[in-house]
């Protein structure tokens, strides 16, 4: 048990573990209800068209979690396992190739680490895409969802992504919703109304109350 602390606190491996601490403190204030499960409700589909999502940084930010199936999975889900799996195969690598703890070396397994993370972590959540897609799509609310109204939860919804969510027989229902074309970006709490519902893609049009 020392010499996996030991390792996990030597400088090449320090800050991957420091990396661990928000994710544990994340869950554990999920756990207890202290968080905003609104950080769940991420859509990646495309993008809001709004200046700030619009910049390169959050092209790769987007572009990134794509690749690690973040699209129909909660962000924060996919970041966790990412980050264990990173931590776990630095570890490892550490361990094997680089006993004595140097520097450059350690960053070359930390590079080795994160190219093994990504495709681990890819394997890993991809059976949870059905779990999510029953939960953000039921199979029961179809066309009678049209005409409900409800507010957006994520930051806008736009002709290319977005969700909303409408009160179903006493129930939040959270579904993926687009305004339709030509129509302006809703953004975050607008008041919206359900005007169709598309059976084929499961998208529910939206537009402003």
């Amino acid at each position: 048990m020392k010499e996996i602390w030991d390792l996990a606190i030597s400088p090449p491996m320090l800050p991957l573990t420091i990396l661990l601490v928000p994710v544990a403190l994340f869950w554990l204030l999920s756990i207890i209800g202290a968080v905003d499960h609104d950080l769940f409700a991420v859509d990646m589909d495309g993008h809001d068209g709004s200046p700030h999502h619009d910049h390169p940084v959050f092209e790769w930010i987007h572009g990134s979690l794509r690749i690690l199936n973040a699209r129909e999975i909660p962000v924060m889900i996919v970041l966790s396992v990412l980050i264990i799996f990173l931590w776990g195969c630095a570890m490892l690598g550490n361990l094997w190739f680089n006993p004595a703890g140097t520097g450059w070396r350690g960053g070359l397994v930390s590079v080795g680490a994160l190219f093994t993370a990504v495709v681990f972590t890819r394997f890993a959540v991809s059976p949870l895409k059905p779990l999510f897609r029953l939960v953000q799509d039921d199979p029961e609310t179809g066309p009678p969802v049209v005409g409900r109204t409800g507010t957006v939860r994520t930051a806008f919804v736009t002709e290319r992504e977005g969700q909303v969510e409408v009160d179903h027989r006493g129930a939040p229902l959270l579904l993926h919703a687009r305004t339709a074309e030509g129509s302006p970006p809703l953004s975050r709490g607008t008041a919206i109304l359900v005007i169709h519902h598309d059976s084929e893609s499961g998208i529910h049009i939206v537009r402003a109350l």
